[in-house]
């Protein structure tokens, strides 16, 4: 009896250790920057794909990054879903990231994939201006064709846009401007859009919601969740301006010192197949997998020409020149 008892219990006791290493294997910590609601999309997608539980809060690309940087080399995340090319293109170098040949993203365009496999890029995204239909109405103005047209003083405190200093999509605004203008015109430009803007923002999205309300009139905004607040009944207009919008990718890499590397690559796995571009093209991203995207529909916006090389070794040099000419702080 004694023998059955001890046998019992050492049976029992495997079982929960070997139930509690499943569910481990089964749980990754991640970083995350795409909007919160598209957060939970993206996990709830590997979820429903894989069983394995992403552990995530949502942080703006700037924070990520920073975060990343501040850990290294020693992590507390296995793997990103959901930052800007510069913390991509500095986790390869500084071998932050774990380089995966995975299967489900063979043949996709270049820009999409790390030629290493250090880096993937799960979906391109883009910044538009958005207005509030009702307001514009009431005072009588129209959306700006032109960017310069935002550097009118009837503008004045009626624009929001996020911070470089903490979101992605801002930094891309900045870059694109630069590009498009030349640095020092780019500045320039960047100086008078600044006496408009009301305050700077910590999301990319959140200009969306904010003239959405109607609490301003314009924003220079990411386009990820603007065809969706349109859908829920905002009165919201948007456009390209005709000198273009610029682009960046939303990236994902492994990184590196992670215990959970099978269920990491499960997860790389998923996010290459045609369902997750299909998905991800359904909220208004430009897709891996070719898909009709939510916003532009069959038709590919008007891009600035960009280096997103060249973008990325500058952002440290650009963020010091911010932080002399403009505002610093964001909410």
């Amino acid at each position: 009896m004694k023998e059955k008892l001890v046998l019992s219990i050492f049976v029992s006791v495997f079982l929960a250790v070997l139930m509690g290493g499943q569910v481990y294997a089964q749980t990754v910590k991640a970083y995350m920057g795409t909007s919160p609601e598209n957060n939970v999309k993206i996990v709830n997608f590997v979820k429903e794909k894989t069983g394995i539980q992403i552990l995530q809060t949502f942080q703006s690309f700037g924070e990520i990054e920073a975060k990343v940087k501040s850990e290294a080399p020693n992590f507390n995340a296995d793997i990103i879903v959901g930052c800007g090319s510069p913390l991509a293109f500095m986790a390869k170098k500084n071998k932050w990231s774990v380089p995966y040949d995975s299967p489900n993203w063979k043949g996709v365009a270049p820009e999409f994939i790390d030629s290493d496999k250090n880096w993937f890029n799960i979906a391109n995204f883009s910044f538009v201006l958005v207005g509030n239909r009702d307001k514009l109405k009431e005072k009588g103005y129209t959306m700006p064709k032109s960017w310069k047209e935002l550097t009118d003083p009837k503008w004045k405190d009626q624009i929001v846009m996020p911070s470089p200093l903490s979101s992605g999509t801002a930094n891309m605004i900045r870059y694109a401007f630069l590009a498009l203008y030349g640095e020092e015109q780019g500045w320039n430009f960047l100086a008078a859009l600044d006496k408009n803007i009301h305050h700077y923002t910590r999301s990319g999205n959140a200009p969306t919601d904010l003239v959405g309300r109607g609490e301003f009139l314009l924003g220079i905004t990411s386009d990820e969740n603007v065809k969706k607040r349109i859908d829920e009944g905002y009165p919201l207009l948007w456009s390209i301006p005709e000198e273009g919008i610029g682009y960046d990718g939303t990236f994902a890499l492994i990184l590196s010192g992670t215990k959970m590397m099978d269920a990491c690559k499960k997860i790389i796995d998923v996010l290459g197949t045609q369902a997750f571009s299909d998905m991800m093209a359904g909220i208004g991203y430009m897709t891996p997998r070719p898909a009709p995207n939510a916003l532009y529909g069959k038709t590919t916006p008007k891009y600035i020409k960009l280096d997103l090389g060249w973008a990325a070794e500058n952002r440290p040099k650009w963020n010091d020149i911010w932080k002399e000419k403009f505002r610093t702080e964001f909410k």
